[in-house]
């Protein structure tokens, strides 16, 4: 490879060289593409989304304080409990929200999908109307009901497992008292604004929020396959560990 000697002209010479009707304009940022919409008129939330993950997330927030029981939760989790991830459990609301994991969305006029690439978990969301059922079997997501409001995609979701489920990556706990409204709103063709509204009146003083947007992922670029369990060498301690490749792998 040949190298070419450069020769380097002061600024202010350089600047003078050029005159200034041959200046090249600065050039405008693009401007964001609409949100597309769906047959029915409303915004499309479908696509792939990733966002980056969020560290500390508890206190980043203003997480309010612990009540008794949830004090007495939390120090349970950090001194005999299992971190749920490690036992490839899934991440439920909202953590799983949290995570920079990718996920798609599937929409249509009266359901709302998440296909989670995290532990390749899924919950569908309906939208037509129904209420929460009056008996609910606690689960990892809960029972989760969609509406809109304007162009805004709301979920209402309650009936959450209170054990082996935390609500970040640092151990805090919650009960099956939690409640968690999320607002979806697609701001243009690749930005998705999420904002978390979370009540658990059982072990903390006050409801909490907080926001998010999470960009479309780049064209050919899709949710993978994960495998939580597979070569997990370390799965009773709650710390997920990969052993060697089998041979030929």
């Amino acid at each position: 490879m040949k190298h070419y000697a450069v020769t380097v002209l002061p600024l202010f010479l350089l600047f003078a060289a050029v005159p200034a009707s041959a200046q090249a304009p600065a050039v405008a940022a693009a401007k964001p593409k609409p949100a597309p919409r769906a047959p029915d008129g409303k915004p499309d939330l479908s696509g792939f989304w990733q966002g980056p993950l969020l560290r500390n997330f508890f206190e980043s927030v203003g997480g309010p304080p612990f009540t008794p029981e949830g004090q007495k939760a939390y120090q349970y989790n950090m001194t005999q409990s299992i971190n749920p991830e490690g036992l490839c459990l899934f991440a439920g609301v909202p953590r799983a929200s949290i995570s920079g994991v990718p996920f798609e969305i599937v929409q249509s006029s009266n359901r709302v999908a998440f296909l989670y690439e995290l532990m390749t978990t899924w919950r569908s969301i309906p939208v037509d109307g129904r209420t929460h059922p009056k008996r609910i079997s606690p689960s990892y997501f809960g029972n989760g009901i969609g509406s809109w409001d304007g162009d805004t995609f709301v979920i209402d979701s309650i009936g959450f497992k209170d054990e082996l489920s935390w609500i970040d990556d640092d151990a805090h706990p919650h009960s099956d008292a939690m409640h968690v409204v999320e607002r979806w709103r697609r701001i243009d063709q690749d930005h998705l604004d999420h904002e978390v509204w979370v009540e658990d009146p059982k072990f903390y003083t006050k409801p909490w929020t907080f926001h998010r947007v999470f960009t479309h992922m780049p064209a050919g670029q899709e949710t993978m396959e994960f495998a939580c369990d597979e070569n997990n060498i370390d799965r009773d301690a709650g710390r997920l560990g990969f052993g060697p490749q089998q041979p030929g792998r």
